[in-house]
């Protein structure tokens, strides 16, 4: 269940930054779908196709950054929530081990039984030590590794971002400039509107390309579930240890 929420994180960053790749096909469409005079028109009008451009993408990339940074905190207090319920738990499970302490110490007579009880009660205070360091190491590690991921698929998202920006500049700037050199509006406009369709499909590859990559987040979630699972298994074996030794202590004095 856990892994499946690192998931669903990861996938909601990369769903984000889609939205954005889609701004434009309205405003393709309703260029596509104009009129011949708003066609013929097209180079007295670039300033208004320029600004709404820019604008659309300010307000797109505004709304993913919060959306993200929104994503992000998340994340964190459900690490925080979980941090919490193992220190919670761990605190309970010592407060039993305290009274398991003392019903042991009281059945010990002898000085031999008192010995053996004292070297089983620092066994398993050991033992217990070191599992939940091994826990605390793969709940890190899986960590450290789930956030490398997210920041790495940022990265790519934001340089497609930056790409596809100057790729639109690019295509407004041309336009402009054709529309000052006298090209006719008409082959001005298509182009254009080549260009923004160009910029739009290269961005949704870019991230589209990054669903492809959520397997990588298998073996993470693997490595830590094999940690973990090895480090209850130790327990296991020391626990066992310490009381077939505390058993044939007790019965020997």
């Amino acid at each position: 269940m856990h892994m499946m929420k690192q998931h669903s994180k990861l996938r909601g960053l990369v769903a984000g930054t889609i939205g954005l790749a889609l701004i434009l096909p309205s405003l393709v469409l309703a260029e596509e779908a104009g009129t011949p005079t708003t066609r013929a028109n097209f180079c007295t009008s670039i300033d208004k196709h320029s600004e709404r451009v820019s604008s659309g993408i300010t307000d797109r990339e505004g709304k993913y950054a919060s959306k993200r940074g929104e994503r992000m905190t998340k994340l964190d207090e459900r690490y925080k929530e979980r941090d919490t319920k193992r220190s919670e738990h761990r605190s309970e499970w010592d407060t039993k081990r305290d009274d398991w302490r003392e019903k042991l110490n009281a059945k010990a007579t002898t000085t031999a039984q008192k010995a053996a009880v004292a070297k089983f009660i620092a066994d398993i205070d050991a033992a217990v030590a070191v599992r939940r360091t091994a826990v605390d190491g793969a709940v890190s590690a899986f960590r450290s590794s789930i956030d490398k991921a997210i920041k790495d698929r940022q990265a790519i998202v934001d340089t497609a971002i930056a790409k596809f920006k100057s790729d639109t500049d690019a295509a407004l700037a041309k336009a402009k400039a054709d529309c000052a050199s006298g090209v006719a509006p008409k082959t001005v406009r298509e182009t254009y509107v080549a260009a923004l369709k160009a910029a739009r499909e290269a961005l949704k590859g870019a991230v589209k390309s990054l669903e492809k990559r959520q397997d990588a987040l298998k073996p993470i979630a693997e490595a830590r579930k094999a940690a973990v699972e090895k480090a209850v298994a130790d327990f296991k074996a020391a626990v066992e240890k310490a009381k077939l030794e505390l058993k044939n202590a007790m019965v020997s004095s």
